[in-house]
Formats: C-alpha cells, sequence, structure tokens
C-alpha cells in the first residue's frame, strides 16, 4: 500500500499540472479525453499491481506533453522532476541522474528549482548506492532552511550505512538543534558505536562517549551494559553492579543479558544474599523468564527442589513460557518413579530443550526479525534498540 501511495503522489501532481495547463483551443475537448483515457488506464494498471505497465503508460504521457510543446516554462521543469522520479521508482536509476542533472544545469531554471533538482539527484545516487555523492548534495543544501532537516536525517543514514560514527553523531546533534522533539535514542547509539571503536589504550575516551549517550538518553540500557562490562572487567565490582542493575530502571527487557554478571559482583563483594532481594525487585518491576528461572535456581539452593517446584508451578500457571516449561519438566523427570512415565517425561524435556536450542533468541518488536544474537540495531526495519530477548516475551510457547 505504500508502495502505491508512492506512485500516485508524482502521477497525482502529473493530472493536476496538465488539467491547470490546458488552453482553450477547439479541440482541446478532444486532447483532454485522451489524456484522462490514458491517466485512467495506467491508474487501473497501477491497482492492479502491473506498475511496469502504469509507469509506462505515464512516462508516455509525460514526453508526448514535452514533445507537442503544450506546457510553460515552468511545468516543463515540474514534468522532468517527476519523470525523473517514476525513473528512479522502476529501478532505471541511470536515466533519473540524466534527467535531473540536466535540470540542475540548466542555467534557464530559478535557484530554487536548481534545489530541488539537487534534492532529487541525492535521492538518485542513494538509490544507486553512491554515498559519497549523494553526501556531497546533501551537504550543500544544509544552508538552506526548507531542506536543512531532511537532509540532516538522509546524512544520518549516509552514515549509519557507512559506519563513520562521529559524522553520525555531528548531523544528529545539529538536528537535534533545529528539531528539539527528534528521537534520541539512534543518537545515544552512535555514541556506544563510536565508544567501540577505541584501542584498548584510549579507555577514557571510551567511557566519556558511553557517559555522553547516557546523557542524550537515560533509558540506554547499551551504554550501562557496556560501562558496567568495562568497570567488571576492572575489577570494579560495585560500580559495575551499579551499572548493571541500572538497567532495570531502563529498560527491564534487557536485564536478563546481565543477571550472571549481576551474581558475579555480589560474590565479589561477599553480598550473595542480596541478589535474592534484586530478582525478586526485578520480578515485580517486569516479569522475565530468565529472573523466574535465576529466582528458582537460588531458592532451589536455599531451600530445596520442593519449594523450587512449587514457586516455579506457580509462574507457569500465570506465565506460559518455554523456557520456565523447559524446567518444570525437569522437576517432574526428578520426581517420577522408575518406569514409562519418567521416560516419557525425559523424551518431553529432551524435545522442549531442542526446540529451545534451534529457536532464535531474540526478536524485534517492530517488524519482527529474528535473531541468535543481540543487535541494537535491527537489520530488517532498520530501527533502533527494537530487538529484544525472548526473556523478556512471555508468549513463547
Amino acid at each position: 500500500m505504500l508502495e502505491l501511495l508512492f506512485l500516485l503522489l508524482p502521477i497525482a501532481a502529473l493530472y493536476g499540472w496538465y488539467m491547470g495547463q490546458r488552453s482553450a483551443k477547439k479541440d482541446q475537448d478532444a486532447i483532454h479525453h485522451q489524456f484522462s483515457r490514458d491517466y485512467v488506464t495506467g491508474l487501473n494498471f497501477l491497482l492492479s499491481n502491473q506498475h511496469e505497465k502504469a509507469v509506462d503508460i505515464f512516462l508516455s504521457m509525460l514526453q508526448k506533453q514535452e514533445t507537442e510543446h503544450r506546457i510553460t516554462h515552468d511545468s516543463q521543469f515540474e514534468a522532468e522532476l517527476t519523470l525523473g522520479n517514476l525513473f528512479r521508482s522502476r529501478g532505471e536509476v541511470d536515466r533519473a541522474l540524466r534527467i535531473h542533472q540536466g535540470l540542475e544545469s540548466n542555467p534557464d531554471y530559478t535557484f530554487e528549482q536548481k534545489l530541488l533538482a539537487k534534492q532529487q539527484l541525492a535521492k538518485d545516487f542513494m538509490a544507486a548506492g553512491f554515498f559519497d555523492r549523494a553526501e556531497n548534495y546533501y551537504i550543500q543544501l544544509l544552508d538552506e532552511p526548507d531542506f536543512a532537516i531532511n537532509s540532516l536525517k538522509q546524512l544520518s543514514l549516509i552514515y549509519q550505512k557507512t559506519k563513520e560514527w562521529r559524522k553520525a553523531i555531528n548531523v544528529a546533534e545539529k538536528l537535534l538543534k533545529i528539531a528539539p522533539n527528534t528521537d534520541r535514542t539512534p543518537l545515544a547509539h552512535f555514541y556506544c558505536e563510536y565508544a567501540d571503536a577505541f584501542k584498548e589504550g584510549e579507555q577514557q575516551k571510551r567511557i566519556e562517549a558511553l557517559q555522553q549517550a547516557v546523557t542524550y538518553a537515560p533509558n540506554c540500557a547499551r551504554a550501562s551494559l557496556l560501562l558496567g562490562e568495562y568497570a567488571l572487567q576492572n575489577q570494579q565490582f560495585s560500580q559495575a553492579l551499579t551499572h548493571f542493575e541500572q538497567i532495570l530502571s531502563q529498560d527491564p527487557d534487557y536485564i536478563s543479558e546481565v543477571l550472571d554478571k549481576i551474581k558475579l559482583c555480589y560474590q565479589q563483594l561477599d553480598q550473595l544474599e542480596h541478589f535474592e532481594l534484586f530478582l525478586i525487585r526485578a520480578n515485580q518491576i517486569k516479569h522475565n523468564s530468565s529472573i523466574d528461572l535465576a529466582l528458582t535456581e537460588w531458592i532451589e539452593q536455599k531451600d530445596g527442589m520442593e519449594t523450587a517446584q512449587t514457586r516455579l508451578y506457580q509462574q507457569v500457571r500465570q506465565y506460559p513460557n518455554l523456557f520456565t516449561f523447559h524446567r518444570f519438566i525437569y522437576y517432574q523427570m526428578h520426581e517420577a518413579e522408575q518406569g514409562r512415565g519418567k521416560e516419557s517425561l525425559a523424551l518431553l524435556h529432551k524435545m522442549v530443550g531442542d526446540r529451545i536450542q534451534k529457536s532464535f533468541h531474540y526478536r524485534c518488536t517492530h517488524c519482527g526479525y529474528q535473531s541468535y544474537r543481540l543487535s541494537w540495531h535491527c537489520p530488517s526495519c532498520r530501527k533502533w534498540e527494537t530487538i529484544k530477548p525472548l526473556h523478556s516475551i512471555v508468549d513463547v510457547i
């Protein structure tokens, strides 16, 4: 549907342009009827998903009007601009480039018209994968108020593709100055990516970049995770614990990524009894199967398997989940007497375990993309921080 709307916009503009340019000649009605028939035919092709035939008809209409000189100077510019856009929409970027380059270099067109041509040229080069050429055109448009915001957004996309994170940070910060309501999440991740690029001897710069990420987006769990890992590497267990536990208030969906590290910090600080209190508090904030399993394991060590099984049974009933169900089967298998019943439970336990092992571990909450490893930038929908651990999703069974 979005593709259809995208194609209809230039077509509607074309039709409106033609209607506004009709002369009062006697044969105008016949011309108008022919144009209308072509327009309706092209629209029917478009609505029936025959996009190639539809675009061919609309291109033919434009070229015919230009050949018969039934357009004014300004209308010719609009027609050629639309023609180039149509070529780009059907993948003929080379033809779109020739048309838009001709518009940019034509001395008869105004400065404002040439700016529009530059913008379309930048889109052409983006479609062709020539990001350096597209970058040059968008940079030229930055000083123009009507083009600045879109140019900064497009430059941000370019620098993400080319992994030039310092440049991505610069344009994102400029965008915030002229559009303060812009989402700050991407900028925080630009700083995280930038921090990862520092070498081993540049740890202070790395920390400063991660702190900047938290400054721009206080709920950036990724920055806290990286700061905690750095502190843990340097055996700064109290500081690491602070960073890791902060994730619970920033985005509890990611707490499963650091539970083992939190437990290790409490062990090193000789405060392991506080780990249970943290798990209980975490479970109250956001239900998470990884928290259920960690708490079950802790209760088993402290109070025995029967108590742990009773607690886990309540969780399985209230929050059905493949991970907790797998552990519950283990408890049932352990209690069962020798015989076919126990063998059946063992088989079921193995089948569920195999399913967990083979299944994806992460899912994008925006587009549904699934992955075996955590990625902070979805390769499908290009959104930041939308890929979540399946432990944080209840409906996994």
